[in-house]
């Protein structure tokens, strides 16, 4: 390994990324964390734990940049959707021109892709940036209900609604607000220049794309099926691989991100897109970031099509010459399919333990990413995620598919999971 080191920029998320960083721990030498999490001090993976307190992005930018340059920690990765502006910024300060911070913050701004989608005449659902509720009531009345509003900066879904009614814009428009004042999970910062865009709602089949950018080329990793959601929430559930789409979807989709790798100049990333159907059957753009999926994408694209797309990354950061020969062992058949689980639940938590689903032969993992004593809370009254399961089955037909989703709903009946919830004064009920 000859003396690497690793920049991880985590302020949050960093424990439902474990197959992310055992990687990291194979191809480096030393992991240096940035985070918010205190518990990170007595992880033993990491070489060095940073904790983050700075909230401010200018400030923290300099912090890194002085620390890692006494350590001598000269590049950068991040596996979470709100630390890639900053990520970018530390590689670009180091001279390592992997992404355009620029292209960074577009990702991280959806009112940003909106604009950059139509320049570069890219599939994307119409769309209005609104920041009052005002701006929202009167966009409402040039268009007809439903309709989608979404926090510019959020991510996983997170407070995205399909509105039918000016009332349920007034409701769901103030829960934004909520969410940019409250500053929670780090999505809005004093910086953030929009609150919302009201876009197309995409009535079609939705998948989420991983893939790694090598030398300004991007490489598919694997096309995971989601649940097809109808609203009025949009929680994330049941990813699935392989794709179930015909070889003209897949090629359709391919074509998409390499056009976003070269609008957005990107060098060396990894690199996912969300899209979605419209009533006509076309793929059209919901966001795309700079980064990987969190959770167990990156464990099934592994098991189904023998790729790891973190090696290949940080591989191809190192230029060793290896990110790009590790695509050789790509499998063009799939050989199992996958299926992530999403748990939600409303309440307390008591516990949240993997049980009797780990003694499955089709269990793969199980991320229980609420802790005991917390209080969690679905749509509509929040976003929370329980937990992650992940299955694995075999594959040799696309009806194998439909069985490995079935196989996941069983076994989330198995979990060790207990969620306590006040019903009336005095009164509870068990999940």
């Amino acid at each position: 390994m000859n003396g690497r080191k690793i920049g991880l920029i985590m302020r949050k998320g960093y424990k439902i990324q474990e197959d992310h960083i055992e990687t990291l721990g194979r191809l480096v030498e030393e992991i240096h964390i940035w985070t918010s999490i205190h518990n990170a001090l007595d992880d033993p993976r990491f070489q060095y734990v940073h904790l983050i307190e700075e909230e401010d992005q200018e400030v923290l930018l300099e912090e890194i940049y002085k620390v890692a340059k006494q350590y001598g920690v000269s590049k950068f990765v991040t596996f979470q959707e709100t630390d890639i502006v900053l990520t970018a910024q530390l590689n670009e300060r180091f001279g390592n021109q992997f992404i355009p911070a620029d292209a960074a913050k577009i990702c991280r701004d959806k009112s940003k892709q909106r604009a950059f989608m139509s320049k570069y005449n890219l599939p994307t659902p119409y769309y209005y940036k609104v920041d009052t509720l005002e701006d929202a009531i009167l966009v409402s009345k040039k268009i007809k209900f439903p309709f989608i509003l979404k926090p510019t900066l959020a991510a996983s879904s997170s407070n995205v609604s399909l509105i039918k009614s000016e009332q349920q814009l007034k409701e769901a428009f103030k829960d934004l607000e909520n969410l940019r004042q409250t500053k929670r999970g780090f999505y809005y910062n004093k910086n953030s220049e929009s609150l919302a865009l009201i876009e197309e709602f995409l009535s079609g089949d939705e998948v989420t794309v991983d893939g790694v950018v090598i030398n300004g080329e991007f490489h598919l990793g694997g096309i995971h099926n989601k649940k097809r959601m109808e609203g009025p929430y949009f929680e994330e559930d049941e990813y699935t691989l392989p794709f179930a789409g015909t070889a003209e979807s897949e090629k359709e989709i391919v074509t998409i991100l390499k056009r976003i790798t070269k609008f957005l100049n990107l060098r060396e990333t990894l690199l996912n897109v969300e899209l979605r159907k419209d009533n006509e059957g076309r793929f059209k753009i919901v966001e795309f970031s700079v980064r990987i999926s969190g959770g167990h994408v990156y464990r099934n694209i592994r098991d189904v099509y023998n790729i790891d797309l973190v090696g290949s990354h940080i591989s191809s950061i190192f230029d060793d010459n290896q990110g790009i020969h590790l695509f050789s062992r790509r499998l063009n058949s799939p050989k199992a399919s996958t299926c992530i689980k999403f748990i939600y639940k409303n309440g307390l938590v008591k516990k949240n333990n993997v049980g009797k689903a780990g003694d499955s032969p089709y269990f793969r993992a199980y991320y229980p990413t609420a802790s005991v004593g917390q209080t969690i809370s679905c749509a509509p009254n929040g976003f929370d995620i329980t937990g992650l399961l992940s299955v694995r089955y075999k594959y040799s037909s696309p009806e194998d598919r439909l069985k490995v989703i079935e196989i996941a709903k069983n076994m989330e009946k198995e979990l060790d999971l207990e969620v306590v919830a006040e019903k009336e004064e005095g009164e509870t009920f068990v999940y």
